[in-house]
Formats: structure tokens, C-alpha cells, sequence
């Protein structure tokens, strides 16, 4: 149910950044289209990091894998939601590359998805692993410097 959602709630966004034609909150181009790539790439080349790194264990359901370890190396050890964290900083990056009202609205919907996520995520593997405290402890959230 969960996964369904998140591709439902991203496949949304994806069509309102490119079908959107409304007014720009600023204008065109500048520093926020600059910023906004690098935001874009920064969050793609987590995501593809992460999914290399769990390799056989990832899913989109926030359960965890039958018979799956605890993944805290690689990216993992930094980040205990790296996909999450790439997919905020994607739709931030696309958000100041096509800032709208209707694209900030869908991408605090998505960003608000995947915080609800983590903390059902986040019960699920420490009642999984008894490491998970600890690793919580030394990792940062769903966003970068940010332990909660």
C-alpha cells in the first residue's frame, strides 16, 4: 500500500512539473536554475548510490526484506534513508528549476510523504534489528545533519 502510494504521489509530481504552465514565483533562469541542477543531480546520484549499495534487499515497502541485514555501509553509513533524502533533494532541485506554486505544493507533498514514511520505516527496522538504535544514533535522517 505504502509503495503504491509513494509511485502515485511521485508519477503526480512528475506530471505537474511538466505539464504546469503557470506564473514562476521569480524569475527565469539565474541562480536558482543553477542551484536547482545541482540539486537535482546531487539527489539522483543518492538515490543510485543507495540502490547500488542494498542491491538485493531493496524494496519500496517500508517493511523490511524477509531475510535482509541491516545495510549500514556505503552510503548507508551516513544516511539512514538515502533514497528518501535523494528524492527530497530531487524535487527541491526541480522545484527551483521550475518554481511554481503547484510544484512547491506537490513537492511539500512528497517531502511530507516521506517523512510519515520514515517514521513507520523507522519503528519497523528497530523492532527488526536490535543494532538499529545505535545506528540511528550515529546517522543522520531524512535530511543531511539531521539525526531525528
Amino acid at each position: 500500500m505504502y509503495g503504491a502510494a509513494q509511485t502515485l504521489l511521485l508519477c503526480a509530481f512528475a506530471g505537474v512539473y511538466f505539464l504546469d504552465r503557470s506564473a514562476w514565483l521569480w524569475p527565469r533562469g539565474g541562480l536558482s536554475g543553477i542551484l536547482g541542477t545541482a540539486f537535482c543531480a546531487a539527489g539522483l546520484l543518492l538515490v543510485v548510490s543507495a540502490i547500488v549499495t542494498l542491491r538485493r534487499v531493496i524494496q519500496i515497502a517500508p517493511e523490511p526484506r524477509q531475510g535482509g541485514e541491516l545495510v549500514t555501509q556505503g552510503v548507508y553509513s551516513r544516511f539512514r534513508h538515502p533514497i528518501y533524502t535523494g528524492i527530497v533533494i530531487l524535487v527541491a532541485g526541480l522545484f527551483l528549476r521550475r518554481p511554481t506554486v503547484l510544484v512547491g505544493a506537490m513537492a511539500a507533498l512528497v517531502i511530507a510523504y516521506l517523512a510519515f514514511k520514515v517514521r513507520l520505516e523507522e519503528k519497523l527496522l528497530a523492532a527488526r534489528y536490535p543494532e538499529y538504535p545505535s545506528y540511528r544514533k550515529r546517522t543522520w535522517g531524512l535530511l543531511p545533519g539531521w539525526r531525528g
